[in-house]
């Protein structure tokens, strides 16, 4: 006899207005944890990188003007993946049940013994007041804030909003969602029923995200502010005296990388924290990774063995010690590594050493191979030295010819493998007409894939029309000789110091 499958569980979860880090930690916990994401078309695609590597992941979203999904097909595919025993997360942009179908997708679990649990979300109206700084209450003036949908459900027989109460109200803060396509009506039948035309109001298209454009006016004006400025949904239309804080309180979009468009070169499964720091700077990422990596399988007494046959280990990167870690296996007989010294090239590297308890004995004044050799010559003997340097499988550079020269033995041992990607000629060439601001490139491994999969000629042209970040000379180099013109280099080495020089080159040009 068949053993009855066990039902799944349903997270419905709200992402927020549009930023990937404005989710709750409860929800970030939900996205961990499933085997099916089903997320709207306002959802941020990077917030789908939180899910686990095995989690499918679906599109159910809805154009304003057509329903790609109707909800009566969502509805059903959670049930599907809720019968046959998966954790599922229905992913909905703001709080699910903030003007969204959430408390219908609630019942539908319910009606049909679902079990379920709701996690709340940043809701619109909250996301563009605290990104546009627009407080919803303050002490002095607003006491009271009202959330009203400029989008009805169609087969209502007749609207349900009170325009003529909402005018008269005093000291209250409205909030608008939805009101791209009849905000001149609502607007009109506000200053109609006796509301204030003079009463200052802001619209916020794209709240929270790299796009984000903050308009302020008097009400009266605001059909006018998005006529003229072709606003688009999502909006978020904001009538309060707290409206005229903005121009002070607007910290998001006066960032001085807000709204660049930037071009990361990083494996995606390397680039999270860069993609954070960027989000974190309002900046709209490109993502166009060049190569990715995979772990190469080393034999346990080839680990073992490097007590006994060398004195040194050098690792150049922060993969190659994740790598080199993955295949220490064994928790039993796992060697330590005491009676060897360890150098790394690059304070980040070293960092991660240290997360595995490994004392590092070198470490450069500066991230790249002239500093290493100079400094490595001048502190330690090197006649007798056993060195064996843990790499992935890129070609010989300056340091491994040091190594070989000076050394009595030198040896490498890849862990990992460096897989150049194969990108579409539409992918190419949508990166080419992305009319981006900028370009960050991390490794000389990079520039060199980069320029072979976009081809010379191309890569060069696109590189000296817009800015180009290095994460240090080496890298620099590799691009100068590449004929870029002007290439900006990182002096701390680090993911931290490019933002910083970045942050720096374009206050400079603001200035």
């Amino acid at each position: 006899m068949q053993e009855k499958q066990s039902k799944g569980f349903v997270y419905i979860v709200g992402a927020g207005p549009g930023d990937p880090y404005l989710l709750t930690l409860k929800g970030l916990k939900a996205l961990r944890k499933a085997d099916v994401i089903l997320y709207d078309r306002l959802v941020n695609i990077h917030m789908l990188d939180f899910a686990n590597e095995n989690c499918e992941k679906i599109f159910v979203g809805k154009e304003p003007t057509k329903n790609r999904f109707p909800q009566e097909e969502i509805n059903k595919l959670i049930l599907k993946y809720a019968l046959e025993g998966k954790t599922v997360v229905r992913l909905k942009g703001g709080d699910p049940y903030v003007f969204g179908r959430g408390s219908e997708e609630a019942l539908f679990l319910f009606e049909h013994k679902i079990p379920f649990e709701v996690i709340p979300g940043v809701t619109a109206g909250l996301g563009a007041s605290a990104y546009a700084g627009i407080p919803l209450t303050h002490r002095s003036t607003v006491t009271q804030v009202l959330f009203l949908t400029a989008h009805e459900d169609p087969t209502k027989p007749e609207s349900q909003l009170e325009l003529q109460a909402i005018a008269k109200m005093r000291n209250t803060t409205v909030v608008i969602y939805m009101g791209a396509s009849n905000l001149g009506s609502i607007v009109d039948e506000l200053i109609k029923s006796g509301m204030n035309p003079n009463s200052i109001s802001a619209i916020v298209e794209n709240a929270t995200t790299p796009k984000q454009k903050t308009f302020t006016g008097k009400l009266k004006e605001l059909p006018k502010i998005a006529r003229k400025n072709n606003l688009k949904p999502p909006l978020v239309t904001i009538i309060s005296p707290c409206a005229v804080f903005s121009k002070n309180l607007n910290w998001f979009e006066n960032k001085p990388l807000f709204g660049k468009k930037i071009v990361t070169t990083r494996a995606i499964d390397q680039s999270r924290k860069l993609f954070a720091m960027l989000t974190e700077e309002g900046c709209e990422i490109v993502p166009f990774p060049v190569f990715s990596t995979k772990m190469i399988e080393i034999e346990p007494p080839v680990i073992y063995d490097i007590e006994q046959k060398f004195d040194w280990m050098i690792f150049t990167s922060s993969n190659g010690v994740r790598y080199f870690m993955a295949n220490v296996k064994d928790e039993i007989f796992k060697p330590n590594f005491q009676k060897v010294k360890i150098a790394a090239i690059g304070e980040k590297t070293a960092e991660e050493l240290a997360k595995y308890n490994f004392y590092v004995n070198f470490v450069p004044s500066a991230y790249n191979s002239d500093a290493f050799i100079e400094e490595f010559r001048k502190l330690y003997n090197l006649k007798k030295a056993r060195v064996l340097r843990i790499k992935g499988t890129f070609e010989n550079d300056p340091i491994s010819d040091f190594l070989k020269r000076e050394c009595r033995i030198y040896s490498t041992l890849d862990v990992y493998e460096i897989i150049k990607e194969n990108p579409s000629k539409e992918e190419i060439n949508e990166l080419l007409n992305s009319n981006p601001d900028a370009i960050i490139f991390t490794a000389s491994i990079t520039v060199k894939y980069f320029f072979e999969i976009v081809g010379e000629r191309k890569a060069k042209s696109f590189l000296n029309k817009i800015k180009v970040f290095s994460i240090g000379p080496m890298t620099q180099n590799a691009l100068l000789k590449k004929g870029v013109k002007k290439v900006y280099s990182s002096y701390l080495h680090t993911l931290e110091g490019v933002i910083e020089l970045m942050k720096e080159v374009y206050e400079k040009e603001e200035k």
